[in-house]
């Protein structure tokens, strides 16, 4: 069963999907990436697969991310690593509160910035964490890539914007610090992703505690959008949730 939900955080409501398979499952949160949402690309396929084999799955859209009456309240250009990680913990409190899923077997799957996310948080709740495509900074951008800087604000290729203050509060997480103290960490990488070089999938794997593993994804872009491709690395993460969470 899939249903739409709400949740708050700092007073601004937060939509996500839960999708839940039986009362007490064990249950995977997904974060997405920097400009994606909970109904993007790969997400809803995610978390489809991940409720056919038992798990609850709770995909959600940070704050100022989404489209339509499902975007989630606050703006895009207030994005902070520090704002995404108060959302994260906030749909921790809620599936807690709700008490529909078994809060002692906790998973996450994330992706780029998604990733960010949950190794920075580093949540005492999750047992277990896949990383796809996940950077341990914010990669050098080559033109036309480069966010430009207009005033106070950097503007993505894409349009949206956001304030210089995103890279002076990300100054202050070391994420190979971070990641030294993960759960089971899984960490999924395409050979061909033009966003993260592969090095930044290795040094998050070397600082990791075991166990851990990386694999990498042949042909495989930044967002997996092949759908050979992404069967595999949601085949990888089940086969990782079923051993660790």
């Amino acid at each position: 069963m899939e249903t739409l939900v709400e949740f708050y955080c700092e007073g601004q409501r937060i939509f996500g999907n839960l999708h839940l398979p039986h009362t007490g499952a064990s249950c995977i949160i997904a974060l997405h990436g920097l400009e994606s949402s909970k109904d993007s690309g790969k997400w809803p396929t995610v978390a489809s697969r991940i409720s056919e084999e038992g798990y609850a799955c709770l995909r959600f859209s940070f704050r100022g991310c989404g489209e339509g009456e499902e975007k989630s309240e606050g703006e895009f250009e207030d994005l902070s690593l520090t704002g995404r990680i108060r959302d994260y913990e906030s749909a921790l409190e809620y599936l807690e509160n709700k008490g529909e899923v078994d809060t002692n077997r906790l998973g996450v799957i994330s992706s780029s910035f998604g990733g960010m996310v949950a190794i920075a948080a580093q949540n005492k709740r999750i047992k277990a964490m896949v990383a796809l495509a996940t950077p341990y900074k914010i990669p050098r951008f080559e033109t036309p890539q480069i966010p430009k800087l207009e005033g106070d604000y950097y503007v993505l290729p894409s349009g949206r914007r956001f304030k210089k203050s995103f890279y002076e509060d990300l100054r202050s997480y070391d994420l190979l610090k971070a990641v030294k103290h993960s759960p089971p960490l899984l960490i999924v990488q395409g050979s061909l992703d033009g966003i993260v070089p592969i090095e930044h999938a290795r040094k998050l794997y070397e600082n990791a505690p075991h166990p851990k593993r990386l694999e990498i994804v042949q042909g495989a872009d930044h967002l997996f959008s092949k759908s050979e491709h992404l069967n595999t690395a949601i085949n990888l993460s089940l086969k990782w949730f079923k051993k660790y969470l």
